[in-house]
């Protein structure tokens, strides 16, 4: 199906539809900045845009909206980006096929692609990262550590080596696990923190890159998107792609 074709959403001007099917699976490609859905504390979420420009219901986890004809919409979200993430994100139109998804992501089915700059110092291996983290409160803010907690699994691997003028590297990684900050904490956790990152970050390498290349933002992109669902007209082959950002090429040179 065109894109063109599917049926009008609020979508922010920041963001695009990438990928539709007629079942309901939605695609989006979110910017980075751009929260995956607004903040339940309003103070914080106050000018702060969202994927969609609709009222969301943290509850059930879907935001709704009424369309042209006065019918009321629903786009339920069934998993996240960290709002300095860019790349694909996925919802449904439909409560049962947003449990489909939700099935496949518990069941690690879903395919995840993701790509990360970093700084390497020394050799690096491709491998399985594996991990157990824990979530914890700093000053109010969620930070996540190695811990006697959940475990988190990457596949990782190298796709470019020390490139461009600053030495920088290009990481693929594919999670298993859907933790938070899992991308984030693990490179982290390796002395390869991603380049961007205010939080697990290299601060000093961040300002610097910053100022040489002028643009400010988190080196992290989802990049690919693979699952299927059984629905009740057969099965459901998706799967949805974002190339990366012109500031990865920028900064790899």
């Amino acid at each position: 199906m065109n894109f063109s074709d599917h049926p009008k959403i609020p979508i922010c001007r920041h963001c695009q539809v990438i990928g539709y099917h007629p079942c309901g699976v939605w695609a989006f490609e979110k910017a980075n900045g751009i929260l995956s859905h607004p903040n339940e504390n309003i103070v914080s979420a106050k000018n702060k845009l969202s994927l969609l420009d609709a009222n969301y219901d943290h509850k059930r986890e879907f935001f709704q909206w009424m369309d042209q004809n006065k019918k009321r919409q629903r786009l339920y979200l069934v998993h996240r980006l960290d709002s300095p993430t860019s790349g694909v994100l996925l919802g449904a139109s439909s409560h049962e096929v947003a449990e489909l998804i939700k099935s496949e992501f518990a069941r690690r089915k879903v395919i995840k692609t993701y790509y990360a700059i970093v700084l390497v110092k020394g050799n690096f291996r491709n491998g399985l990262w594996k991990d157990n983290l824990i979530e914890k409160k700093l000053d109010g803010k969620l930070r996540v550590e190695r811990g006697m907690g959940t475990l988190a699994e990457t596949s990782v691997s190298m796709a470019r080596f020390k490139n461009g003028p600053y030495g920088l590297s290009l990481l693929k990684l594919q999670p298993k696990t859907g933790r938070t900050h899992q991308l984030r904490i693990q490179c982290a956790l390796r002395k390869i923190p991603i380049v961007g990152d205010r939080t697990y970050g290299d601060f000093s390498l961040n300002r610097k890159l910053s100022k040489s290349s002028r643009i400010d933002r988190l080196y992290l992109h989802a990049a690919k998107i693979e699952l299927s669902i059984k629905t009740n007209n057969g099965i459901v082959c998706f799967s949805a792609d974002s190339p990366l950002p012109r500031s990865f090429e920028k900064l790899m040179g």
